[in-house]
């Protein structure tokens, strides 16, 4: 299978999980080390104050960092999310987001990744580390 054909195959794994689907995630990018995720601010995704819920904001970093790091996987292994710390720097409440999730290392248990999230007019929100640990199949 070729990497093209490995992607495809992902985003259509990553788009049919119930979860993403009610949150309304698009998948736009994932290549070796790299994901982009397209999230609409939807009324349910808000707060009581009217803005995108902080629990959002982690769950759209975790997913991201998860697009970024698929790619990167050696045959047979997976991976759980180990530590997240995300600072919400803006809200928002319309319109939609980007997050931007780059694998900044990877080694043998460990993978450190970074996710950003942008609003419309590329206005940074949010900054996610997180750290995976990454698991062999049994």
């Amino acid at each position: 299978m070729n990497m093209d054909d490995k992607i495809d195959g992902l985003i259509k794994m990553f788009e049919s999980v119930p979860y993403h689907r009610f949150l309304g995630l698009k998948y736009s990018v994932i290549r070796d080390g790299y994901g982009e995720l397209i999230l609409p601010v939807r009324r349910e995704l808000l707060n009581i104050n009217g803005v995108l819920h902080g629990g959002i904001y982690y769950t759209i970093c975790d997913l991201g960092a998860a697009t970024a790091l698929e790619a990167t996987l050696r045959e047979g292994y997976f991976y759980v999310t180990h530590d997240i710390n995300v600072a919400i720097l803006s809200s928002v409440s319309e319109g939609t987001v980007t997050v931007k999730s780059e694998v900044l290392k990877s080694g043998k248990r460990l993978a450190f990744v970074e996710s950003r999230v942008f609003d419309e007019n590329n206005k940074l929100l949010a900054i996610g580390r997180l750290t995976k640990t990454l698991l062999a199949r049994k």
